[in-house]
């Protein structure tokens, strides 16, 4: 099967970040090359080539810088998101977590895992064009990382309810009307890799609202609330529930001071 010059990218930028992470502590090994060919054959045939002989030119450098690396790749992805869809998102952190166990996984390839997970739900969320979506790119974003934020709320007492998924949809389709489907896919896509840590899902939505700052008004803080309360209430307000509203709305008003 003949790539595009698209597909292409995208593979050349997991290959950088399967580099970042067998670098985070300080040296790529035999082991770690090893570990990504596996993966890579098993995962991506079609790609073997290109992500293995990158990884390789990369690791001509015997001192990867994490941070610069993971903004460069992600950079890439979102240039060449039109060729991502959840069946690649599955297989490239599949393959980064086999890269990451060998060794036994560190803290900083913990977080970039995490951060790259939610980073890639992102841009795949944020996919319709702006002509779509009749919308800034800004705004989309907002209402996208209101999914996110409607996910966490729903695991935040470790259980993720039949009721809280049906109040979500209810309450997305009466606060955001025919943009509904954009939290919509958000909520679907955490849930569908089954994110279990309200903690880092929560400070990825921060820190998506952070970013998005310019389109965040009153009106878009209220429908934040109302969908997470709306989400609590459904089986009765859990205390982990309440923190986390508390929580937010201290944290939601501190960004918009901010602004």
């Amino acid at each position: 099967m003949k790539l595009n010059q698209k597909e292409e990218s995208l593979y050349k930028a997991i290959a950088e970040l399967a580099y970042a992470i067998a670098g985070a502590d300080n040296e790529v090994t035999d082991d770690e090359l090893v570990a990504l060919e596996k993966a890579v054959h098993s995962n991506l045939s079609e790609a073997e080539a290109i992500v293995i002989n990158h990884f390789r030119f990369l690791s001509q450098d015997k001192r990867p810088r994490l941070d610069l690396h993971y903004k460069h790749a992600v950079s890439i992805i979102e240039m060449n998101k039109s060729e991502l869809d959840r069946v690649r998102i599955r297989k490239f952190l599949y393959i980064l977590e086999r890269v990451a166990e060998v060794g036994g996984v560190v803290e900083a390839e913990r977080d970039l895992l995490e951060k790259f997970e939610l980073d890639l739900l992102h841009i795949h969320a944020s996919k319709k064009s702006e002509k779509d979506l009749n919308m800034t790119p800004e705004l989309a974003n907002l209402y996208s990382t209101i999914g996110q934020l409607a996910y966490t709320m729903a695991i935040a007492d470790h259980v993720l309810m039949d009721e809280e998924r049906v109040a979500f949809l209810q309450v997305v389709k009466e606060d955001l009307g025919e943009f509904d489907w954009i939290a919509k896919d958000r909520f679907s896509a955490v849930q569908d890799i089954m994110i279990k840590d309200a903690e880092s899902t929560y400070d990825h939505a921060l820190y998506l609202i952070r970013k998005n700052i310019g389109a965040l008004d009153q009106d878009v803080i209220d429908k934040f609330v109302h969908v997470i309360w709306r989400v609590a209430k459904v089986a009765g307000i859990t205390q982990e529930e309440q923190t986390l509203i508390d929580r937010f709305e201290k944290d939601i008003q501190e960004i918009w001071n901010s602004k």
